[in-house]
């Protein structure tokens, strides 16, 4: 049985000293009871802060517009005050935080003005719809996120006296002036979802200016969904982008050195191994990449920023060594031994790296590179990074440029090629002024159906990243790509839900990227093809 006690605490609060003169029309108290919004008769509000009731003190105050506050109204969460006033406007304020690192209200939404003063305001306990209703009798559905009035519609001929929305807001109830009820179906079944909102920037509560977010799922009811595809397109992006930095010179390089200069044992070497690549299961190199690679980057970041840097000086001085030698030794060296010596350079290269990366660390990074990127550049590193996802992502795409590229190049006549050399070019220049020019479509298609395997993979990404939805460029930080998106939350989708239809639109949006680039390809492949055609 529910009674009434006299065990309580009453406390009195005199609020004129922060008022004044001001008279109040409305007053409206979040559901945990720690903020309480005071509207007045000029237009202004009062946020008062109650969460100790002994010390009830003025957080802030503003004016929202120069007609008395009619109605106020906590969104679900007790964040978004929904504000009504006499002269129709209906706006939406939520506290942010501002650059004197001070929370206020500010102005964030306005929905389509009524006609009369919006005297009710019912809110949804489900999502950020609600209903203002004004003197004329005349109610407007809105949805927050979106800054959207979703229909406007008059359910009585008088004047509404109460109402409601249904726990899932999929009905309205509403008495009028004479006690009649309408009951209304509600079918807003995806109301956050608009091309706004997927591709445009948001302002959500919390943040501190519109952004592009996507976060789909939270930990409780009063959880905003953020679908904003933009991170979700970027991150493909940049995956592919440091996937093809790393693949398309080796890629390319090695089909030329396979098809023009190697000898035939070599390339028979080569080529098969370079297309068991292809047979790796993404998995087994996502795998690898994430669990065995991330950390070893991690652990010798210093050693592989000098590997970048000592293999192209050490392999300069050594074509200049190379040059240094006279002819004559160097024609009586057989086919393939300059891959040999190449190699042994490498070798020498990271050697050389790992042994010198502690006393450059030590000497000019303060002992610790990942802090003093973050000291001096405000970079942080995550283990799992775009850097880990490029050269994973390019091993799985090598093998796919390499062995279009080098059928390309290998079917190039040898008439051409024997001109070239009897007019008295060397070997390098028939290969750049001849062959590749010829070889041009064939190339141009092995890079671009490269791309659409580096934007269509999922596992590699999806396991060595940290498959967050940033926009950053920072090779040091990890992203989201669709594929992997889409992986990770279709099996927690609710079948027919929002976040369940966004996501085959980003399957589609997927597919429409890859149809679109190998169709480029084709296309200008075909413009290539005929441009060479005379050779």
């Amino acid at each position: 049985m529910l009674r009434i006690t006299d065990d309580y605490d009453e406390y009195r609060k005199d609020l004129t000293e922060f008022l004044g003169e001001s008279k109040l029309t409305k007053l409206e108290m979040d559901y945990n009871a720690e903020k309480l919004i005071a509207g007045t008769i000029s237009g202004e509000l009062f946020w008062f802060d109650i969460s100790d009731p002994e010390e009830v003190y003025l957080k802030d105050n503003w004016k929202v517009s120069d007609t008395p506050v009619s109605s106020l109204a906590f969104l679900i969460g007790s964040n978004t005050i929904i504000i009504g006033n006499t002269d129709g406007q209906v706006t939406g304020y939520f506290p942010t935080r501002t650059l004197d690192n001070v929370f206020r209200f500010m102005p964030v939404y306005s929905f389509d003005t009524h006609a009369a003063a919006v005297e009710q305001i019912y809110i949804s306990p489900r999502n950020r719809t609600f209903l203002t209703i004004d003197s004329h009798g005349k109610a407007h559905l809105n949805y927050s996120t979106t800054n959207q009035t979703q229909i406007e519609f008059k359910p009585f001929d008088n004047t509404v006296q109460a109402g409601a929305i249904a726990p899932k807001s999929d009905g309205i109830i509403l008495i009028d002036s004479k006690n009649q009820i309408g009951h209304y179906k509600l079918e807003d079944e995806h109301p956050e979802a608009t091309l706004q909102t997927l591709f445009g920037k948001v302002w959500y509560e919390g943040y501190e200016k519109p952004e592009f977010v996507w976060q789909s799922t939270g930990g409780s009811d009063e959880f905003e969904p953020k679908f904003s595809l933009i991170p979700l397109i970027f991150g493909t992006l940049k995956g592919t982008l440091y996937a093809m930095l790393f693949s398309i010179p080796l890629a390319l390089l090695a089909a030329i050195y396979v098809s023009q200069f190697s000898p035939k044992w070599l390339s028979s070497v080569i080529k098969p191994t370079v297309e068991i690549m292809a047979a790796l299961p993404s998995v087994v190199i996502g795998f690898l990449a994430g669990l065995y690679f991330s950390p070893i980057f991690e652990e010798n970041l210093m050693a592989i920023f000098l590997v970048s840097i000592v293999v192209p000086v050490v392999s300069l001085f050594g074509i200049m060594g190379w040059r240094l030698v006279p002819e004559v030794q160097r024609m009586r060296m057989p086919l393939g031994w300059e891959l040999i010596l190449t190699f042994a350079l490498f070798i020498i290269s990271v050697w050389l790296s790992f042994s010198l990366a502690d006393t450059i660390e030590n000497l000019f990074f303060a002992g610790n590179i990942k802090q003093w990127l973050y000291d001096a550049w405000n970079i942080n590193y995550d283990q799992r990074n775009s850097l880990v996802v490029g050269f994973a992502l390019g091993f799985a795409v090598i093998p796919i440029i390499f062995t279009i590229s080098e059928d390309a190049l290998s079917n190039v006549p040898d008439s051409l090629t024997s001109a070239s050399l009897a007019l008295g070019a060397s070997r390098w220049q028939t290969v750049y002024r001849v062959v590749i020019p010829a070889a041009a479509g064939g190339i141009f298609a092995a890079v671009m159906l490269g791309l659409g395997r580096a934007i269509g993979e999922t596992m590699i990404v999806l396991m060595a990243t940290g498959n967050t939805p940033i926009l950053d460029l920072s090779p040091f930080n990890g992203f989201r790509a669709m594929s992997a998106c889409i992986a990770v939350e279709i099996p927690e989708a609710p079948v027919g839900g929002t976040l369940y239809r966004i996501l085959f639109l980003t399957a589609f949006l997927l597919f429409i990227f890859t149809f679109l680039i190998n169709s480029i390809a084709a296309r200008i492949s075909d413009k290539l093809r005929k441009k060479y055609a005379r050779f």
